[in-house]
């Protein structure tokens, strides 16, 4: 590190970051349209901060850059996130962890499905903009990018613990999902993929568990027990072999200028 000033702005900057998405909401109870003012400022106050304090170009050197193919990566990731999720609750109800009594009517269904798409889209965006993509920039600009799967990997199993506690199986799982996200944007050089991952699972979690603790079924006979623990482990960490297999090409690698169309990339066999 050729500035300590620097190392100090960036760390900084995180703090700030961090204590923006994770203490405002649990110090105030926002209803949506106030929560969707602080979604939104959220990426305001990251622009200042890139623009007029680490001297970036703003979000775009967060990873959120609207490069070729950003709309299909993010569409790729959803699909991902959503289907190892969905997975993992079918081994949930084989191996008798619910029974499924119904489902809910459409007047209930329908609004939780949009508020959970938009909800959930400004959340994975907020976190893999303020964990992966901060540290994607600052690793690439001081040419520490040998560092960025863990450095990455760590701040989100730390970062995860404003949320979940400090709790070894919550590191561990924090750490197997992480570290496949970080991999996405080290292979794509942009977050739209472990946005779309993060969408999608948290997505196919509103589904099962609502905002409340009711989803889209009626769960009855809930049991708790850590086989379940061990079981949601593994079938996360199927997520890393299937992004290292889909992004072994490095026609993945994003381009330095946006592109205005989002076309789908070439995946060689």
């Amino acid at each position: 590190m050729k500035n300590k000033i620097a190392l100090i702005l960036w760390i900084s900057g995180f703090i700030h970051l961090n204590l923006y998405a994770n203490l405002i909401p649990k110090l105030f109870q926002l209803s949506p349209l106030p929560w969707l003012g602080w979604a939104v400022g959220f990426f305001v106050v990251a622009f200042l901060l890139g623009r007029y304090v680490l001297r970036l170009k703003g979000l775009q050197s967060f990873g959120m850059q609207l490069h070729r193919g950003w709309g299909w990566n993010l569409l790729i990731g959803f699909i991902l996130g959503f289907g190892i999720w969905g997975l993992k609750n079918l081994v949930f109800y084989s191996m008798g962890k619910f029974e499924v009594a119904g489902m809910m009517d459409a007047g209930f269904i329908y609004p939780m499905l949009a508020l959970a798409l938009l909800g959930m889209f400004f959340s994975s965006a907020i976190n893999d903009l303020m964990i992966r993509g901060y540290s994607f920039a600052f690793c690439k600009k001081e040419n520490l990018l040998r560092w960025y799967l863990i450095l990455a990997t760590v701040l989100y199993a730390l970062d995860d613990s404003w949320n979940e506690g400090i709790d070894v199986m919550n590191l561990v799982f924090s750490a197997v999902l992480g570290i496949s996200l970080a991999y996405t944007v080290l292979k794509t050089g942009s977050i739209w993929m472990t946005i779309g991952i993060h969408w999608g699972s948290n997505v196919m979690y509103r589904m099962m568990s609502g905002f409340d603790g009711q989803g889209i079924w009626k769960l009855e006979n809930v049991t708790e027990g850590v086989q379940y623990e061990y079981i949601s482990l593994l079938v996360t960490a199927l997520l890393f072999p299937i992004v290292f297999l889909l992004l072994r090409n490095k026609n993945w690698q994003t381009e330095e200028k946006p592109m205005q169309e989002s076309t789908p990339p070439q995946v060689l066999a």
